[in-house]
């Protein structure tokens, strides 16, 4: 069972942004090809990727570029979810690089963290997943075994600090 997106308003409404035609199509054309991704001229942002920007209603807009290049291929992006660059290259805006994941999935998949579609790290399946205390979501059979390792001392400090 994949881990489902957290319907909270922040989740419900941060990728609502609607994305103009002209616009999307500018991030699927304006870019140079790498092999076989394509690199958005658009500048990047602190965070690395492409944007790409326009006004609208005397207000200035801005979106990250694969997401617009992919849109302009495969229509608005289902609420709450996010995009991931197979291809690892944060610049790419080639839809076919890119998969749908909810967030908590694409986050997992950072650092080289690669693993298996609904799992994690140690391979349980995400039926395992649990919220524990300050809304943070953890395998509950990895969390488990880590509590069990975890020396009584260090035990003591983390029970009192709660």
């Amino acid at each position: 069972m994949e881990h489902e997106a957290k319907s909270t308003k922040k989740t419900a409404h941060w990728n609502r942004t609607v994305i103009p035609g002209r616009v999307q199509a500018r991030a699927y054309y304006n870019c140079d090809m790498d092999l076989d991704c394509l690199i958005s001229i658009y500048s990047t942002g602190s965070h690395g990727y492409a944007q790409v920007g326009w006004t609208e209603d005397g207000k200035t807009k801005t979106v990250l570029a694969h997401r617009a290049a992919w849109e302009f291929e495969n229509g608005p992006m289902p609420a709450g979810m996010t995009l991931d660059h197979i291809c690892k290259n944060k610049r790419c805006v080639n839809p076919a690089h890119m998969r749908v994941l909810d967030n908590y999935e694409n986050a997992r998949r950072t650092a080289g963290r690669d693993w298996p579609l609904g799992e994690c790290v140690n391979g349980h399946s995400n039926d395992h997943l649990e919220t524990f205390s300050g809304g943070k979501t953890h395998c509950g059979i990895c969390a488990r075994e880590m509590w069990k390792a975890t020396p009584r001392k260090s035990r003591a400090k983390t029970e009192e600090a709660a």
